[in-house]
């Protein structure tokens, strides 16, 4: 995968319009507009859910939720390949720091597949929950 901050160094590897669009959509909380980015049968893995959700209605709910609780976000270095493309973000839950990868996978239209959320450290996850729970 080529890092795009490189890219801005004289590479050439282009940045996907859809992966454009989710970070202004995730930056900026658009939920409305993110059913559009996604393909009908998408899969997200959560560390939140032990199984997969699937298809866009489960999809959008997740993550609108989660935000909910993140008093803060934001993208920092993303990472764009072939076979998929990988966005780093870090924020905050309470006092609780998290840092991740956003792993994403585009079919040929340009809509999202998957989503793989992975976030460290554990405590941050536990303190999302206890949030959640409240």
């Amino acid at each position: 995968m080529t890092n795009s901050d490189a890219d801005r160094g004289g590479h050439d590897h282009q940045v996907p319009a859809a992966l454009i669009a989710w970070r202004r959509i995730f930056l900026h909380r658009d939920w409305n507009a993110l059913p559009e980015l996604l393909a009908d049968d998408v899969t997200l893995h959560t560390p939140a859910d032990a199984a997969p959700l699937h298809g866009k209605e489960a999809f959008v709910a997740s993550l609108r939720q989660s935000f909910g609780l993140f008093e803060s976000f934001g993208y920092g270095r993303d990472f764009v390949g072939d076979e998929g493309h990988a966005l780093e973000f870090r924020g905050t839950v309470g006092s609780a720091a998290f840092t991740g990868m956003d792993i994403i996978r585009l079919d040929k239209a340009g809509k999202v597949t998957e989503l793989v959320v992975m976030i460290r450290p554990i405590s941050a996850m536990m303190a999302r929950g206890e949030a959640q729970v409240r």
